[in-house]
Formats: structure tokens, C-alpha cells, sequence
């Protein structure tokens, strides 16, 4: 993109990377260029996705996205501010009132119950206790688990930490959510339902999400799709032709039953 050629905002762009590289080793043998010249725009209640093999870049590109990571050149803005004008201060700021993020470990504090995993984001960011318990409890039932919320982490499947995790990233009403590989150590079937649990968390909450993964099917499920590869990311051509499992016609995002009702490891 031509640095001389004004960028013409609109209210609707949340994210706007332009030329944006991450080069290691620059100038070196052993150069790698995990981001290579990369342009994107995601916009507000917008999902996302970026796929790609393993070391293609895709964390590589989350992490300059939630300012953990700076571009070597080019830029990222988030509501029209670049990143790298922010000391670490004002990141941490932003990253804390505007950003969530969901990872493949789920990253919950074993001797916290459910509720309370929830409610450490938002004690650090200084909530009142009485009002961070009720805005635990919603975020618990928005992700089907007010059933749960007492629970410790051991005592729930790999699917209901996940949906933990999820609702502590929702704490402190973000506009967006940063997941990479979310389904990646769950079943198929639990995949689904935290893919329906994004797409309910985007139309319903008005929250932008963008994710990575390696599994083309998940795309079925975002506004839209761009490959990376080795650095480089390119638009994905119009809606993929593939099916999801038969058992995505079963699968309903209802409250988690309670523990009588299901085996362990069952969601």
C-alpha cells in the first residue's frame, strides 16, 4: 500500500492491517518471515477466520493483532490507532477493556471454581466483587453452564472449560475476541458446538471474532475466510463445498446437563 495515498476510514473498521510484516532474523541466513506484507480489515460483529498448516503464521499474526507482538514493518490499528504509537501501558489497557482471548489450553486456575475463573479479569481490571459475580453468572449462562459454575476445572469436560475460558475472554465486553485453534484439542462434535457458541456470540453480542485453525469445515461457520501460507495471506474463493458431520443436525447449544446426567468427558 502506498504510504502517500490517505487511508479513507469508515465507523464500521475495527482492524486495519496494512502491509504488515513480522520478519525473524532479518537480513540473516536463517531469515524467517512469519507475516509477509499482509493487508487486512476486520470489521466490527464480524467473525473471521484464518487457516493454514501448522507454522504458517497464523498465531504469528494474532499476536500483532492483540499488540503481544510488534510488526517489523508496515502497521496494525485498532479503531484507527496504530499499535506501535501504544508504550506497553496502553497496550496492556487495551488489551484489558477491548480485547478477549481464547486459546487451545483453556488456562483456568485449578483451585477457582467456574464462576470465579471468570471473575478474575474482571478483579484485576478493579470491578466491584458484587458486580463481577453477576456478570460471571450471566456470561456462565450465556455459554450454558450456570448448572456448573461452582464446579472446579477438573470437574468439567474438555468442551465445558473451553466455554469456561470463553466466558472469562467475554468478561470485560470486548469488541474482540482473539481465538487460536479454540477447537484443536476438543472432539468433532464439541467443536461444533463452541463454533455455534462464536457465531451466537457474534450476532447476539455484537462482539468481532477472529480465529485461527487448520480445519477447512469450521468455515462454514465465520463471515469470512483467508488462507495463510508461509507468511502470506490470500482470500479464500467463495463458501467451501464441504459437509459437516451428520451430527451437527443434533447439535443444539442448550444448557450443559448436570453430572448425573452425562458420563465423564461427555459435554
Amino acid at each position: 500500500m502506498d504510504s502517500d495515498t490517505p487511508t479513507i476510514h469508515t465507523k464500521n473498521e475495527l482492524v486495519e492491517i496494512e502491509s504488515a510484516c513480522r520478519y525473524y532474523h532479518e537480513g540473516e541466513d536463517n531469515e524467517v518471515r512469519a507475516v509477509d506484507k499482509v493487508d487486512l480489515t476486520i470489521a466490527n460483529a464480524q467473525f473471521v477466520a484464518l487457516r493454514g498448516r501448522s507454522g504458517s503464521g497464523k498465531t504469528t499474526l494474532l499476536n500483532l493483532i492483540g499488540g503481544l507482538d510488534q510488526v517489523t514493518a508496515g502497521r496494525v490499528q485498532f479503531r484507527h490507532t496504530d499499535l506501535a504509537n501504544m508504550n506497553d501501558e496502553a497496550l496492556t489497557k487495551l488489551r484489558r477493556h477491548e480485547m478477549g482471548f481464547v486459546f487451545q489450553t483453556f488456562s483456568l486456575l485449578p483451585v477457582l471454581s467456574a464462576v470465579e475463573n471468570v471473575e478474575l479479569t474482571m478483579r484485576i481490571a478493579g470491578l466491584p466483587s458484587g458486580d463481577r459475580r453477576k456478570r460471571a453468572e450471566e456470561l456462565l449462562d450465556l455459554v450454558g453452564l450456570t448448572s456448573r459454575m461452582h464446579h472446579r476445572p477438573f470437574e468439567l469436560s474438555g468442551g465445558e472449560q473451553q466455554r469456561v475460558s470463553i466466558a472469562r475472554a467475554l468478561a470485560n465486553k470486548p469488541s474482540l475476541l482473539i481465538a487460536d485453534e479454540p477447537t484443536g484439542a476438543l472432539d468433532s462434535v464439541t467443536g461444533l458446538e463452541i463454533m455455534m457458541l462464536f457465531r451466537r456470540i457474534v450476532d447476539e453480542q455484537n462482539i468481532a471474532i477472529v480465529m485461527a485453525t487448520h480445519d477447512p469445515a469450521l468455515s462454514q461457520f465465520t463471515d469470512d475466510t483467508w488462507l495463510m501460507d508461509d507468511g502470506s495471506l490470500s482470500h479464500a474463493e467463495g463458501p467451501l463445498d464441504i459437509d459437516l458431520p451428520d451430527l451437527v443436525q443434533h447439535v443444539e447449544f442448550d444448557p450443559v446437563p448436570t453430572s448425573d446426567d452425562v458420563s465423564d468427558g461427555d459435554v
